[in-house]
């Protein structure tokens, strides 16, 4: 009897299928995950694009007091959202500091407000930011911060400096 034990010990047949039986499942999983992680990185992506799109299209055409409308419609065709999930804000800064907007002029869209000093540019800018869900192939592998409906939500940001 522990003669045929030991010759089964010493028998390398079958380990390979053995093996893979181990390892398949986990590079499924990675397999899968790699896919679903490549799919939201493509509708972020996605979303940029509309939004930065809008912005140059925006800039080249538009009048200034229509601005926020315009972009915010051109985002929500270019990127497939609702314009509800798109916001225009226009910050203004001095240097690196972000300057509270008081008021913005009606014709020419810029911000009035406090002055920046003497020795610090005055920049003014578009920002939009662009929100969407995105709901994974693989919920039961899907890790991290979710919402309610089990989706996750993807932002995506675009700005361009105006003056």
């Amino acid at each position: 009897m522990m003669r045929a034990l030991q010759q089964l010990h010493r028998d390398e047949r079958g380990v390979a299928i053995v093996e893979l039986a181990i390892a398949a499942p986990i590079l499924a999983c990675l397999l899968m995950g790699a896919a679903d992680i490549g799919n939201a990185f493509s509708r972020k992506l996605a979303l940029e694009q509309g939004a930065q799109r809008a912005v140059e299209k925006v800039m080249q055409t538009t009048e200034l007091a229509n601005v926020q409308d315009t972009i915010a419609g051109e985002v929500a065709i270019q990127a497939d959202v609702d314009e509800s999930q798109v916001t225009v804000t226009f910050p203004r800064y001095c240097d690196e500091r972000e300057m509270p907007d008081v008021a913005r002029d009606e014709e020419t869209g810029l911000a009035e407000g406090e002055k920046c000093a003497a020795t610090e540019t005055e920049g003014h800018y578009i920002l939009v930011v662009v929100t969407d869900e995105y709901t994974p192939f693989f919920p039961a592998l899907s890790m991290g911060r979710k919402l309610a409906n089990g989706n996750y939500q993807v932002r995506a940001e675009a700005g361009m400096r105006t003056k």
